[in-house]
């Protein structure tokens, strides 16, 4: 289970790591852009990035309904 737990962990750090370039280079482009826009773009970006639409899985899109 250690291994879970310290495999989750790294992937909440690179999850972290993405958004802070993410807003470094939000803050490059428009250097007066405030928090609320910045966590406006935030919110667009973590839908719209490139796999994102389909949950971020590798591999053919499953039924979601299975889960019902």
């Amino acid at each position: 289970m250690e291994n879970g737990i310290a495999t989750f962990e790294m992937i909440c750090e690179i999850q972290q790591l993405a958004e802070r370039a993410f807003v470094f280079r939000l803050k490059e482009k428009n250097p007066h852009i405030n928090p609320e826009e910045i966590e406006i773009e935030i919110g667009k970006w973590l839908k719209d990035r490139p796999g994102a639409e389909f949950g971020d899985g590798v591999g053919r899109v499953g039924d979601i309904s299975r889960f019902n």
